[in-house]
């Protein structure tokens, strides 16, 4: 692997487009676990800078990203983030990184005496990295802020995909659009099995009192259909508060809350409240409790 990481910083310092060297499968292979490796080791890496954004300066709000993967069962959100994304996302930045697939320029050259060809051979270094640095801003999209310092911090948020562009048009280049593919999806795959197997719930909050059982947890993302947040009452004291796979905005809405922050807030959520007494003031509670980790 350590020859391999050396050609790779190599290959950052001047890309180029060919490789002269003819590889066998078991070399290949090799290379693409490599790669992937050392992509995983710099981007938990470049992640730490940006949890310190999003820890000190300011939450990072991911609900486009969210959307896109939330009431989905386990095997679709796999089969989208390990096959179709990364199909569609290698097709649009890396395929045209090899000139006999790059028929823009090929059609420009058919009308300009092969000028196209000069410029792309005399620019390829910025048109690599120009390329990568297209697919890390792509990412901003997965977040919703529009705040000033989102867009100053923005080359270091989007660190972990920048990473990625440089990597993945490595080894599109060294050995094949498909095998840019099948590294993007084995990315995808292990970090999303991550997630939906060990990380998808995060306990927030459980607290069991002579007067209220209060339980949160949050969702990275929601399996399947929601079940409906219920709330039960005798006359005007609640009683329970039952929701899975809900989002604060709706126990806010639920509650009459006015707090404007937790009513935008599409974060999704457990919530179990139970009230042992006449305890007249859950709401209090649960709006303490819900703007404690969302505010």
């Amino acid at each position: 692997m350590e020859k391999i990481a050396i050609n790779f910083f190599k290959f950052l310092k001047n890309p180029q487009e060919k490789f002269n060297k003819t590889l066998s499968l078991k070399q290949k292979w090799n290379i693409l676990f490599s790669i992937l490796l050392l992509d995983f080791i710099l981007v938990t890496i470049a992640s730490g800078i940006t949890s310190i954004i999003d820890t000190y300066l300011f939450e990072l709000k991911s609900e486009p990203i969210e959307d896109l993967f939330s009431n989905k069962p386990a095997y679709l959100i796999l089969i989208l983030a390990a096959l179709i994304v990364p199909l569609i996302e290698e097709f649009i930045f890396r395929l045209f990184l090899n000139y006999d697939r790059n028929f823009v320029f090929q059609f420009i050259d058919a009308f300009t005496n092969n000028k196209a060809k000069i410029f792309w051979d005399k620019h390829f270094k910025k048109i690599f990295y120009i390329a990568a640095l297209l697919f890390g801003l792509m990412h901003l999209s997965n977040f919703s802020n529009t705040n000033t310092l989102f867009y100053i911090l923005a080359p270091f948020i989007i660190l972990p995909q920048l990473i990625g562009g440089v990597t993945l048009g490595y080894i599109r280049l060294k050995l094949g659009f498909f095998w840019g593919v099948l590294m993007h999806g084995l990315y995808n795959l292990i970090v999303f099995s991550v997630l939906l197997l060990f990380l998808n719930t995060t306990l927030l909050t459980k607290k069991n009192t002579p007067d209220y059982i209060l339980e949160i947890n949050k969702l990275e993302l929601g399996l399947n259909k929601p079940i409906e947040l219920e709330i039960y009452k005798t006359e005007t004291t609640i009683d329970s508060i039952i929701g899975n796979n809900t989002t604060v905005k709706e126990v806010a809405n639920l509650l009459n809350l006015t707090d404007t922050v937790l009513l935008k807030k599409t974060k999704r959520i457990n919530i179990r409240f139970i009230n042992k007494t006449d305890l007249n003031t859950p709401e209090s509670i649960i709006s303490t409790e819900l703007k404690k980790h969302f505010k």
